[in-house]
């Protein structure tokens, strides 16, 4: 398997020198490392003349870690890669090629981002992504796509969020800002994916060293930081993450776009931070998730009700109450007090969150209107009935003794907490799956 530096006529010739390079059976380390080496450089030669499609590059990709090499020294090749990718004296090209390889190992066996971690490949990719951006975007994009998987598997080292700058986060923001059109664009997508995904290491961060008992200083969270001095140059990010959040089915991303809303909601510098427009829209979609959730996806509906109520709370939508009877009904039917329904007991979690929601004061006043006029009409009604049939002194103190003295308000008052959940642990829990700023 030993490399000859030679040129091919063509991309037949390239494939077939691939195939009988990495076909070979090897055993010793010695020539694991070898055989590692001559693929990196054969493929490296060619990849701007043969690897231009990425489909060609993923196929190449794919054959190296089908091969017998990769099978049977999987752990031996891995670290070899990222050893070359950290030293940091591989070619533009070489550098494709492991990242790609890692991405693709990465994505099906998570043991390999868990890897670059120990060899602090973080940094790497951080640095890689803010000093060699001018590198052309391809070496780009898959440097992006590296740092989200990364992050998505894993809490990162404290070291690791000391590499990231305000300035290298700013410059997602622009790059974000000056591609509004994130539908034909993925490279926007990757970088709203990373955006979101720091914020959820921030907190993350902020949750171990809170927990710790080590004397760590805090790091800022600096991608609500910039947001909170620079929102208004930054106004397309928060489109795009509801948007994003209207169209995503997929529960990690879900839960990363929420854990950012809950980020800006909460923190006063960045309560109106959105559009009141693209709020309204999001109103829309928290309404429609939370009626359509199926029954299984209950961490998820406790996150859309956690981020409901700064939302309804603390941004603009605290002057214009838009959609505040569907809202009331939502509520109502969440909490199991929809008169008109039948419905099974909810949890006590689902009952403390139901309840914070209500008591956002301009919808807990809607609630007592309602619960007025409902008292009204069952007033009428039994006036109505009386007229016609009059009750016994026990009747109508049986009446009374049965019915209930708690208006929804008061019901919501009286809801019991949950008790106080541990949070998890974040080196075998996904980061989608976790909770927001560990609450429970």
């Amino acid at each position: 398997m030993d490399f000859v530096d030679y040129q091919l006529e063509n991309k037949e010739q390239f494939w077939a020198e691939l195939d009988d390079m990495i076909s070979g059976q090897i055993y010793s380390s010695s020539l694991v490392e070898s055989a590692v080496k001559s693929f990196l450089r054969f493929t490296a030669l060619y990849v701007d003349e043969y690897l231009v499609a990425d489909e060609d590059l993923m196929r190449c990709c794919y054959k190296f870690i089908d091969c017998p090499v990769f099978v049977k020294h999987r752990g031996h090749v891995r670290r070899k890669l990222i050893t070359t990718l950290v030293t940091g004296t591989c070619s533009l090209q070489m550098m494709i090629i492991i990242g790609v390889i890692l991405l693709l190992d990465g994505r099906a066996h998570v043991d390999t981002f868990e890897m670059m971690e120990e060899e602090q490949a973080c940094r790497l990719v951080i640095d890689v992504l803010w000093h060699r951006r001018d590198d052309g975007p391809r070496l780009h994009q898959i440097f992006l796509e590296l740092l989200y998987e990364m992050c998505r598997v894993q809490r990162l080292q404290y070291s690791d969020m000391e590499a990231v700058s305000d300035d290298f986060v700013e410059y997602l923001f622009q790059a974000v800002e000056h591609n509004e059109d994130y539908d034909n664009d993925p490279y926007s997508y990757s970088v709203i994916r990373i955006l979101l995904v720091l914020n959820e290491q921030y907190m993350l961060l902020a949750n171990h060293v809170a927990s710790s008992g080590k004397n760590y200083e805090q790091l800022e969270n600096r991608v609500v930081s910039i947001l909170a001095r620079k929102g208004p140059t930054y106004k397309t990010f928060g489109t795009n993450i509801i948007i994003l959040l209207n169209r995503e089915r997929e529960p990690c991303l879900q839960l990363l776009i929420l854990k950012m809303l809950y980020e800006l909601f909460t923190t006063e510098s960045t309560f109106e931070y959105f559009y009141t427009n693209d709020l309204r829209v999001l109103t829309d979609v928290f309404i429609r998730e939370l009626h359509d959730l199926p029954d299984d996806s209950e961490t998820l509906r406790h996150t859309f009700l956690r981020v409901l109520h700064p939302l309804l709370a603390h941004s603009q939508l605290r002057h214009s109450h838009y959609k505040h009877e569907e809202l009331v009904k939502l509520l109502k039917s969440l909490a199991g007090t929809s008169r008109s329904a039948h419905y099974l007991p909810i949890s006590e979690t689902m009952a403390r969150l139901v309840s914070r929601c209500m008591r956002v004061p301009w919808l807990s006043f809607r609630f007592a209107q309602d619960e007025l006029h409902w008292q009204q009409q069952q007033q009428q009604q039994n006036d109505l009935g009386m007229s016609f049939i009059q009750p016994t002194d026990s009747a109508t103190s049986s009446a009374s003794t049965t019915s209930s003295t708690l208006s929804l308000p008061d019901m919501a008052v009286t809801l019991p907490p949950s008790p106080t959940r541990k949070g998890p642990d974040v080196k075998s829990t996904p980061l989608g799956s976790g909770l927001i700023a560990g609450e429970a």
